[in-house]
């Protein structure tokens, strides 16, 4: 019996690098992750002009054994004065290869209203990579759907697997990983 318990002390040490290593999990911003983008009436109708804002992110994911990642964004943004709100779910679909992860996302849900026919069209895109096993660095850029859109953002990985923000039922019912 002394042989087994030697023998099994080396698989709760695998399993424990390998879940350090798997993006698997849940990620929240810390702090809000700053954004910009050129809002067509930013300046006024019709003039486009910058306008930053500040959104917060949780990220509910899962990674098969080959590097590759599904799952959901969840996200509140606001302006610097607390206007110009939004929120919504989105499915992501991604890679990970080494520290380097690779991820794409889709609205599902937005202002509370499932979109299943934006689910397909990719509005945004993340480079990350990947600081010891709970800190993920990222830029992030919006595609041709949206107007131009970049962000950089902070996210660890949380200790609690409960959903303190659940991922809506709608959006589960658009796009499930």
């Amino acid at each position: 019996s002394f042989f087994l318990l030697l023998m099994a002390a080396p698989v709760s040490a695998s399993s424990d690098s390998h879940k350090k290593k798997t993006m698997t999990g849940v990620w929240l911003t810390k702090p809000a992750a700053p954004f910009v983008y050129q809002d067509p009436d930013g300046f006024q109708p019709g003039v486009a002009a910058p306008v930053k804002e500040a959104t917060l992110m949780r990220w509910k994911l899962e990674e098969d054994e080959n590097g590759l990642i599904t799952g959901y964004n969840t996200y509140y943004s606001m302006d610097d004065q607390g206007g110009s709100q939004s929120r919504g779910t989105l499915c992501m679909v991604g890679a990970r290869q080494g520290s380097k992860v690779l991820l794409s996302e889709a609205y599902a849900v937005y202002e509370g209203y499932p979109v299943p026919d934006q689910s397909t069209l990719t509005i945004f895109r993340f480079n990350c990579e990947r600081r010891g096993g709970n800190k993920l660095k990222c830029l992030g850029d919006g595609l041709s759907s949206i107007p131009p859109t970049v962000l950089k953002a902070v996210l660890v990985r949380s200790k609690r697997e409960g959903d303190v923000i659940p991922v809506p039922d709608a959006a589960r019912a658009i796009c499930q990983p």
